[in-house]
């Protein structure tokens, strides 16, 4: 912070136009000011007045009696010039230390600025001294005493809110125009005060001519020396006044130039913290601190419904309403006593609502490492939170399915062994009822287990067959989707069907036909049944198998127990009729 500073005083010292440098700007003052120069050439010309004017000496006294009187106005009037510009040069210094501070945010800073405020007053000491007993110069003095004490007080309460942290309040102080407006009354009562010294040191002058107007006839040489030491006396002032009035100038651009750079810093500032609270809200992140207390000090913005402004200086219960009661401040609290960093997750509910954060804090320190407070971040993790319970609640119904489909698996198995003649029938079948499975299964994955379409299920059990859909296999019905419990147990009647077909049916022979169909339609009591037939056509003649095996068993019980509807099977001689009733509540909307 310190550099920034360093490289900020350098760049406005080099945009300065050339001339004499600030702070070399008095120095001409000091030497041209000094009395006891001006008093040695006033006592020459006296002792060559007495010398040559032996006879005029009282004369000559009274001259040098005058003489000396105007030299210590004319002095005292110097010196309350010196000082006047010394104020002013003195609050120029404060303001532009005061400013830096502000904009550096560097405590080196307020040290200048307290040496700044002691010349101040150091030169309107020295001032009301030079000016004491006269009335107008007094009430001048006493002007730049008053504008003083107000600026000072706009710059002492600046500072005091830059030190409490609230940096925009101050520059909200300083680009109001009141202290800008302070300098220039200040600015214009040095002018008066310089302007009257000037009148003083003209009329004495004056009156010190006139004098030597009077004795012209009588001391020619006294005149002469009060001449010559007038000339000289007057070369020095309008030195003096030409030094005054660089220096003037060159402070006025120095306070201009100085303005620029503030003004062009403080936007540069706004626009830095637009870009900090525009970055905080992209990423979600609230950022806070707060003192030992936990008492908030500043918030990037509001929360809980109450805005940044209305957080500020609350107590941490105030306004985090926590369902675990001091979870973030046991955690706050934890990190100030250790001054360790501190990370937990922190559950809230407000107005009903859950809300998840990830709580991160630190210690925050001062320069000598004592801890003065904490400053957090809060991260809004409840979508994960939703994410992390979904996903255990995914795993219960996955572990419960598995345990089900193990349990189906199970059955085929046993059923399949039961019904095999030989190692290979039993491989042959099992393997084509778990690819059954599997293809109910896929397609239930593919619908997030939210359902299955009743169209994509019954091609799904088509297997090597479903290429004779639109010529041996006619498919229609409207848009169903089946629940998934219930979407297995009619895929392996299906599949059942489908292997019956192709080895002892319809599509057995080359013009052979299926028609699968679906519908929904109210039974006899009123109640929306879903209907599943199964139609062949064009085969060989049916026969009603002499057996009942795993997949007669399937199509004719274990799916109409499974569903607690009903089934019908027609062994026709023309082609097998297989029809499934069940209930509309396993269908869910399309």
């Amino acid at each position: 912070m310190s550099e920034a500073g360093t490289g900020d005083v350098d760049d406005t010292l080099a945009d300065f136009p050339p001339g004499p440098a600030p702070d070399r700007l008095a120095r001409p003052v000091e030497q041209t000011a000094s009395p006891s120069i001006d008093g040695r050439r006033a006592m020459l010309a006296i002792i060559a007045s007495f010398a040559l004017l032996a006879l005029a000496c009282a004369i000559a006294g009274v001259l040098a009696w005058r003489d000396i009187q105007a030299t210590e106005a004319v002095a005292d009037a110097r010196e309350a010039r010196r000082y006047a510009t010394l104020t002013f040069e003195a609050m120029l210094g404060a303001e532009s230390e005061q400013r830096g501070f502000l904009l550096m945010r560097d405590p080196a800073y307020l040290g200048r600025y307290d040496g700044a405020k002691a010349a101040f007053a150091q030169a309107l000491a020295e001032l009301r001294l030079r000016l004491a007993g006269r009335s107008v110069h007094a009430t001048l003095t006493e002007a730049a005493a008053r504008i003083g004490a107000e600026k000072f007080a706009e710059l002492d309460q600046t500072i005091a809110l830059g030190n409490a942290g609230r940096y925009d309040d101050a520059i909200a102080i300083v680009r109001s125009g009141t202290g800008k407006s302070l300098m220039e009354e200040l600015r214009r009562t040095v002018d008066d005060l310089t302007a009257e010294a000037n009148d003083q040191v003209e009329q004495t002058t004056v009156r010190q001519s006139w004098l030597s107007s009077l004795l012209v006839g009588a001391i020619i040489a006294a005149l002469l020396c009060a001449a010559g030491l007038g000339a000289v006396l007057l070369k020095n002032a309008r030195l003096h006044l030409r030094l005054l009035e660089a220096s003037e100038t060159s402070a006025r651009q120095l306070a201009r130039m100085l303005e620029r750079r503030v003004a062009r810093r403080t936007r540069e500032l706004v626009e830095a913290s637009q870009r900090f609270d525009v970055a905080l809200r992209a990423s979600g992140v609230t950022v806070m601190t707060q003192d030992r207390d936990l008492v908030f000090t500043w918030i990037s913005r509001g929360i809980f419904g109450q805005s940044a402004r209305e957080v500020i200086g609350k107590p941490q219960p105030e306004v985090i309403p926590e369902t675990a009661p001091g979870a973030a401040a046991n955690l706050k609290r934890a990190v100030i006593e250790t001054g360790e960093p501190a990370r937990g997750d922190v559950r809230i509910v407000h107005d009903g609502t859950e809300t998840w954060y990830d709580l991160t804090v630190h210690p925050l320190t001062d320069e000598t490492g004592f801890i003065t407070g904490i400053i957090a971040g809060a991260v809004d993790i409840t979508r994960y939170k939703e994410q992390e319970a979904r996903i255990r609640l995914l795993m219960r119904e996955l572990t419960h399915r598995s345990k089900n489909l193990l349990t189906v698996i199970q059955a085929i198995m046993r059923q399949t062994a039961n019904n095999s003649t030989s190692v290979e029938d039993f491989e042959t079948r099992f393997s084509a009822r778990l690819q059954s499975l599997a293809g109910s299964h896929d397609l239930l994955v593919r619908e997030d287990w939210q359902g299955a379409s009743m169209r994509e299920l019954v091609r799904s059990q088509l297997g090597h067959y479903g290429d004779r859909v639109d010529s041996q296999i006619e498919l229609s019905g409207e848009p169903l989707q089946i629940r998934p419990d219930a979407a297995q147990h009619i895929g392996m009647a299906l599949h059942e069907l489908a292997t019956n077909a192709a080895k002892y049916g319809a599509l057995s022979m080359q013009g052979g036909k299926v028609h699968i169909s679906w519908h929904v339609s109210p039974a006899a009591d009123g109640t929306p049944m879903c209907h599943l037939s199964w139609r062949e056509s064009g085969g060989p003649p049916v026969e009603r198998p002499s057996r009942r095996g795993f997949g007669r068993v399937v199509i004719e019980r274990t799916v109409a127990r499974a569903l607690n509807g009903e089934v019908r099977i027609d062994y026709a001689a023309s082609g097998l009729r297989w029809t499934l009733e069940f209930p509309k509540s396993l269908v869910t909307d399309p």
